[in-house]
């Protein structure tokens, strides 16, 4: 007897993929890009109903994603494809650009599903390198895959020491280089060609900096001192989510800003869509929120999911917090001025590291420079940012097949 019947079969694998969580999927297995597979995607997630009831989707940002993975003509590399699917809305947001949570588990579930192979290793750990080229905004990562040997055959390595604030328990370290992310979604490092950019927006919060970068993701910067007193905040740390989710003169004003700051980026009428997003930032001195004994120069930030939906991010993106990275290396930015000291390389390197503190914990996020002009050299001292680095970790939750409704393939 038939089982299921009247329902197609999709094969997945959930995954925790750093503080995100999603489904992957191959790109053989689901229709071509378009409405169609946007359809799926969404069906699959559940979209179209505030709990996602109906699907993998877990009624927030960070658990309604999907990535499609399939080959590429480069070597060692494959192509991806990533999917925001909306919660109460069962559509998907193209305007969202890259994930960087999302894309920690990419290589794992391309050697899981032997897109590429697993090289063999000579020691009982190692590290698998992968490129991905993203299908979303062109850019090119590089990730590090921990592998593991026993009785002549190789697997991924999930299991590990690595702790990552706002993961749940320890993994095996998954590192990402971000090689070409420098104007991914507008074509400019700083869209405005300024390093900070003046508003007058909202009803309560009439003029306000920002700085406008892309940089792995269309971000819009702002310092929390100019924010957060006009809305009867002190500090950062009395930002939470359970306060954001009911402050809608607050998340009001925000949204009103954001849209405002996409059309100087260049990127239209955003409203509907998450890009660009949107971080407030304060010095990490600030009381309450101190990085301890850590001689990384850093910030406290609170990164915004969409504030039209008065929805605030548990943690910080990887792409967001190579935003920031990069925003502090612009001489003058709202970045720059919140670490409170000129940024210093790495042991001498053309690397900088930067500590991002977010509610959870610290995410340190390095950027990497190349030499500025001449005509660059005032705003960019330091070099100009090119390249990103983190590390996090992923964790297989479940494979098997779902199920979709046949007219729908």
């Amino acid at each position: 007897m038939a089982s299921f019947c009247g329902l197609r079969k999709i094969p997945f694998v959930l995954y925790r993929s750093g503080t995100s969580r999603g489904l992957f999927l191959l790109e053989s297995d689901v229709p071509p890009r378009g409405r169609l597979r946007d359809e799926v995607l969404c069906r699959l997630m559940g979209s179209g109903h505030p709990q996602q009831v109906g699907g993998f989707g877990g009624g927030c940002g960070p658990t309604s994603k999907v990535a499609v993975v399939g080959p590429h003509s480069e070597p060692n590399s494959v192509a991806c494809c990533f999917a925001q699917c909306g919660i109460a809305s069962a559509e998907v947001d193209h305007s969202h650009g890259d994930c960087g949570n999302m894309l920690a588990a990419v290589a794992p579930f391309a050697l899981e599903r032997g897109i590429l192979n697993l090289e063999p290793s000579a020691c009982q750990c190692a590290a698998r390198k992968v490129k991905i080229h993203s299908i979303n905004t062109g850019a090119v990562y590089e990730a590090q895959v921990s592998i593991t040997g026993d009785r002549g055959q190789t697997f991924v390595q999930y299991t590990g020491d690595c702790e990552v604030p706002g993961i749940p328990g320890p993994a095996a370290p998954l590192r990402l280089a971000s090689l070409d992310v420098a104007g991914s979604q507008t074509g400019r490092l700083l869209p405005s060609g300024n390093a900070q950019d003046f508003f007058v927006v909202g009803k309560r919060l009439g003029s306000v900096t920002a700085t406008l970068i892309d940089f792995a993701r269309a971000l819009v910067v702002v310092p929390a001192e100019e924010v957060l007193p006009k809305f009867g905040y002190r500090q950062l740390d009395e930002l939470t989510i359970a306060r954001v989710e009911h402050d809608v003169e607050l998340c009001s004003d925000l949204e009103d800003l954001r849209l405002h700051a996409g059309l100087l980026m260049g990127m239209g009428d955003c409203s509907g869509h998450d890009a660009p997003k949107l971080a407030i930032v304060g010095s990490p001195e600030s009381p309450g929120v101190g990085l301890g004994e850590s001689t990384q120069s850093g910030m406290s930030c609170r990164y915004f999911v969409n504030p039209g939906r008065c929805e605030m991010h548990p943690t910080v993106a990887m792409t967001a917090a190579q935003a920031l990275g990069a925003a502090c290396l612009v001489e003058g930015s709202v970045a720059n001025r919140a670490l409170g000291r000129r940024p210093a390389a790495d042991d001498g390197s053309d690397v900088f590291t930067f500590a991002i503190q977010h509610p959870k914990g610290t995410f340190p996020v390095s950027i990497g420079v190349q030499p500025a002009s001449v005509d660059e050299l005032a705003r960019f001292p330091s070099g100009v940012p090119h390249a990103g680095r983190y590390t996090t970790t992923v964790m297989p939750i479940a494979e098997g097949s779902a199920f979709i409704d046949r007219p729908f393939l």
